[in-house]
């Protein structure tokens, strides 16, 4: 393409990696954000103490894996430290507090950690029709098949639904199979940024700003794309009109439908966008006036529970001070109710879950903040969740560019979707594909 002016819709990382990489290859760049803020799904908050560093918790994405490349590229380019985010986790379900498992660990039966590694060594030598059968069932139904017992399968479904954001019994056998066999024994769940995953987009908002003619627009929702003439136009809300020779879409497909397209979106790439969900998440964060949960060498306190605060995890694992943060990642039909729910109640609950496990008395805990994706207008989910049938169907209709638009997002990611590394892996690519 001869063009060299973009407009690229959405401020989150898809949306500013692809910018970035348009701006270092020499295009002009206009970003339009429906938000007030950017970044996206990646959010950063800041509890400021007197006399001590803040302290920082994610609202957002969380976790930089080790087979990252994009991301930690990105962070040693703009000088970003990282730190190490990994967790011992234990489950608490019925009561009963099981044995704290190091990270990467396998907390399982070992009948049924041979019969998974067995199923893995098949599953990376799978044909296209293989994979497609498999994607025809859901992973709940792929572990008993493999010899799960009913209460391996309760834990697993515990700890696999905070990876795709819904129960195990919705979640495609084949995209399940994806989740642990592509990545290492931790899940990617490694590291994060130093001072909050947000310096990230701020890092790259500035260095497309610095580019002359280029700029990152909020507050600018695209209600219509009009293609003609070897143009593309996108007009806002707001009544702004911008025009340019290409763009990069990287919004949720949740939200395709939102925008007027002149000429419309093929039936099947409309169909394929109104078919896929995005997982209920809701992310509180709770304060407590002392670090009361266990320690553990090299690694942050998490545990799993079929309680109200679902899967737990301390925010400021390896952040000075005596005042600890703990994060409630509560899915599915859990996330609605949460979110109905009194701000201060929720506090209480989530400090109560973790005393409960742990055996210990009641301890003051302080609400900070929570975040309902799902609630969110201008995301309508935390991140994209297939289910059985729709990997090689919903996804290759979205990864189609239309005329001069091509798209980007976690969602379209065949390797690392629900990663911010799948927004920055289809961000650059959208950018390279013009």
């Amino acid at each position: 393409m001869s063009g060299k002016h973009c407009i690229v819709i959405g401020a989150g990382l898809a949306g500013l990696a692809a910018a970035y990489k348009l701006v270092k290859l020499g295009w002009t760049v206009e970003v339009l954000e429906a938000d007030e803020r950017i970044g996206g799904r990646v959010f950063t908050k800041e509890f400021k103490r007197k006399r001590r560093e803040s302290l920082f918790y994610e609202l957002g994405g969380e976790w930089i894996g080790s087979s990252h490349t994009r991301m930690k590229a990105l962070c040693r380019e703009f000088r970003l430290s990282r730190m190490r985010h990994r967790y011992t986790f234990s489950f608490w379900a019925e009561g009963r507090l099981s044995q704290a498992f190091p990270p990467g660990s396998w907390p399982f039966s070992r009948t049924a950690e041979h019969a998974f590694d067995r199923f893995g060594q098949r599953f990376k030598k799978m044909n296209a029709c293989e994979q497609a059968a498999l994607d025809q069932i859901d992973w709940w139904t792929k572990l008993r098949e493999l010899g799960f017992s009913q209460t391996e399968l309760g834990w697993r479904d515990l700890m696999d639904s905070t990876d795709f954001g819904e129960s195990i019994r919705h979640t495609s056998a084949f995209v399940g199979g994806a989740e642990y066999y592509d990545g290492n024994s931790t899940d990617e769940m490694d590291e994060k940024i130093y001072g909050g995953n947000s310096r990230l987009p701020l890092a790259l908002q500035a260095a497309i700003k610095n580019k002359k003619g280029c700029g990152v627009h909020t507050n600018q929702r695209a209600t219509r794309i009009e293609q003609a003439n070897g143009r593309v136009t996108v007009r806002t809300r707001s009544g702004r009109r911008f025009s340019a020779d290409a763009c990069v879409c990287a919004i949720p497909a949740s939200q395709l439908h939102k925008i007027h397209w002149d000429p419309p979106l093929p039936p099947d790439q409309r169909i394929a966008a109104d078919s896929l969900q995005y997982a209920r998440i809701m992310k509180t964060a709770v304060l407590f006036p002392k670090r009361f949960w266990p320690k553990y060498p090299g690694s942050g306190f998490s545990l799993f529970t079929n309680r109200a605060s679902d899967f737990v995890f301390e925010s400021t694992f390896r952040q000075p001070g005596p005042e600890g943060i703990l994060c409630s990642y509560a899915i599915g039909d859990k996330a609605d109710d949460l979110a109905a729910e009194r701000h201060p109640d929720m506090a209480t609950w989530i400090g109560d879950d973790v005393c409960d496990a742990l055996g210990l008395a009641r301890v003051p805990a302080r609400y900070l903040a929570h975040k309902p994706w799902q609630l969110d207008d201008c995301v309508g989910g935390a991140y994209a969740f297939y289910r059985p049938g729709q990997w090689f169907t919903v996804l290759p209709a979205l990864k189609r560019p239309h005329m001069r638009v091509a798209f980007a997002g976690e969602h379209l990611s065949e390797s690392w979707q629900g990663f911010m590394e799948g927004a920055v892996e289809t961000g650059e690519a959208a950018a390279a594909s013009l």
